[in-house]
């Protein structure tokens, strides 16, 4: 961070979500967090999202009156205070407290998942380049997917996730299992065309797809200006979903029905309307989607550089 003049104190915006969080999580506490700050000689502002007053809201509003925007709670929070973040074109970094359900992002990034600690992060103040994605005319963080498992990101009660945390997810999916069906799409990127019937897509800036399959951390990079896109072909019968399963299962990826590549800008079209979950938010899409990766468009606070270089040449 930008050295500050001497008697001048880091404003901290500190952006909360009373919502987030499971049963079986410690209580969290936005006022310990903002005394974390306070005995660190910063300055804090916090606001309390509601269903009138949201995370991007509230960046538009107070975000010019702070250095820091920090943002407690979860997947969907973070995802609201960057979509304000790139909307008013603010170049402020970005501080993470991760609250929620999953913490996808925090884990993938490798945020610790304690609030406490993570607000300890923040203090120390090691910016870094996150990518950012465009789904048509709106901003998102880490996941667009749709088909297979993707209702279960946004159609799971929260009460439900609340009460089970991860599990609720694995709970939901089981649930959607039978309802399985392909979609005909025909995907064009900057580096591969695609065809045929597909049960699932995604297009991913994570080591966590869906919130249920994972990423090997060698494949991630989290800002360079690419995406992991996942295709998974209809299987034949009940013997290849399985073999499909399995091959997701012990993160190889290798079944001849997957296919996994990188690429920065991509175009989807279906047949028919898709549902999509972005960011684990449901999301009504058109018949045509486009996709676009935007390289290091904010920077993030955060104890290392994230990912690693990837396989760029992936599988299918």
């Amino acid at each position: 961070m930008k050295k500050r003049k001497k008697g001048t104190r880091t404003k901290v915006l500190m952006i909360v979500n009373p919502r987030s969080g499971t049963t079986f999580r410690p209580p969290f506490s936005a006022r310990r967090i903002a005394e974390i700050f306070l005995d660190n000689d910063m300055e804090v502002g916090v606001f309390f999202t509601s269903p009138e007053y949201n995370a991007d809201f509230l960046v538009k509003e107070h975000a010019d009156e702070f250095d820091i925007i920090a943002c407690c709670g979860g997947d969907g929070t973070v995802s609201e205070t960057i979509k304000g973040i790139m909307k008013e074109g603010i170049e402020k970094p970005l501080g993470y407290i991760p609250a929620g359900t999953t913490n996808d992002l925090a884990r993938s990034i490798g945020l610790p998942t304690k609030p406490v600690k993570a607000a300890r992060v923040i203090v120390a103040g090691r910016q870094r380049p996150l990518d950012i994605g465009s789904f048509d005319d709106s901003s998102f963080v880490y996941i667009a997917s749709f088909g297979a498992f993707t209702e279960v990101s946004y159609a799971t009660p929260q009460k439900i996730k609340n009460i089970f945390g991860r599990f609720a997810y694995y709970l939901g999916a089981m649930k959607c299992m039978p309802k399985i069906h392909s979609h005909h799409i025909r995907l064009e990127s900057d580096t591969r065309k695609c065809e045929g019937d597909y049960i699932f897509g995604s297009v991913t800036n994570s080591t966590s797809v869906a919130g249920i399959f994972k990423l090997d951390n060698d494949m991630v990079d989290f800002a360079d200006g690419k995406y992991e896109v996942m295709l998974i072909k209809r299987p034949r019968n009940i013997f290849t979903a399985f073999m499909i399963l399995m091959s997701m299962l012990n993160k190889s990826y290798k079944h001849e029905n997957i296919e996994l590549f990188c690429a920065s800008d991509i175009t989807i079209t279906s047949d028919e309307p898709l549902d999509w979950a972005v960011d684990g938010e449901h999301k009504r899409g058109g018949k045509t989607v486009h996709i676009v990766n935007h390289p290091q468009a904010i920077n993030m606070i955060m104890k290392k550089k994230p990912g690693k270089p990837k396989n760029t040449e992936g599988n299918g």
